[in-house]
């Protein structure tokens, strides 16, 4: 079976500054991959190593992104997917979605797309859902467990993690899949991996490559600010530890955190 996992590079923290086109300027931030994307690749990589096929991970972005996939690769995925374009750099989640939705239908094997929940940077959580739409295939969110992928059946059943309740369903493949992070625990590539794939290119296909033009973003920033800065920590003082641990219990109580 072919898996493609949608990845995405973002900024490591969030002391950002915004352009005056309301853009976001990460300049000087390590760029990594988004969170919840490296549990989705993780849970591509468990379900290929039990079916075989492929998995591919798939970004859009620019060179700045090989690095990043590189990683993907040294943890196990099989293949990589670069999108890359000047019209894809101000595209908004709906434009995106359009254009990997483009780039799935070029692939034409795609049995399942996993993707995170929601990028670290952005928030929207809204990219799976809407290359669902664009896709016209089932979708599932907020999943805490993949229980089975059936490639015979075609089918997946997995467990959604709501806020009150956790679902049990089963879609038809193909479908794309958002994870939460408490699904599996993502693996640490070897050194030996990591230098293997360290020279390799990903192929990169461009809005001609996709047969895809015109885009422009359905939704305008009318409005963006930096995240505040976190507030400095209190240091807890005490003669010894056991005094320390009274003494931040005491106040946790105070605040009712605890």
């Amino acid at each position: 079976m072919h898996i493609v996992v949608c990845m995405k590079q973002v900024p490591r923290d969030n002391s950002v500054k915004i352009n005056p086109d309301l853009s976001i300027n990460a300049d000087g931030i390590e760029k990594i991959i988004n969170l919840f994307d490296e549990y989705a690749i993780e849970e591509g990589i468990i379900w290929n190593e039990k079916h075989g096929g492929k998995l591919t991970v798939l970004s859009m972005g620019t060179d700045e992104w090989v690095e990043q996939m590189r990683r993907a690769l040294a943890m196990g995925a099989t293949d990589s997917l670069l999108l890359k374009d000047p019209a894809f750099a101000t595209l908004d989640t709906i434009a995106a979605a359009k254009v990997v939705a483009a780039a799935i239908r070029k692939l034409g094997d795609v049995d399942l797309i996993l993707t995170g929940r929601n990028s670290t940077d952005d928030e929207s959580g809204a990219f799976a859902p809407a290359l669902a739409r664009v896709l016209g295939w089932p979708q599932l969110t907020y999943v805490g467990k993949v229980i089975d992928v059936n490639p015979g059946s075609k089918t997946i059943t997995a467990e959604r993690h709501l806020e009150t309740v956790v679902e049990t369903v089963t879609a038809p493949l193909p479908a794309v899949v958002s994870v939460i992070k408490d699904i599996n625990n993502p693996r640490y590539p070897s050194l030996l991996k990591i230098k293997k794939v360290a020279k390799v290119e990903p192929p990169v296909w461009t809005a001609a490559d996709l047969g895809v033009s015109g885009l422009t973003p359905t939704v305008t920033v009318t409005q963006r600010v930096p995240p505040p800065p976190r507030p400095s920590g209190e240091t807890i003082d005490g003669p010894d530890a056991a005094a320390k641990v009274k003494k931040l219990v005491d106040k946790l109580l105070e605040n009712q955190i605890i």
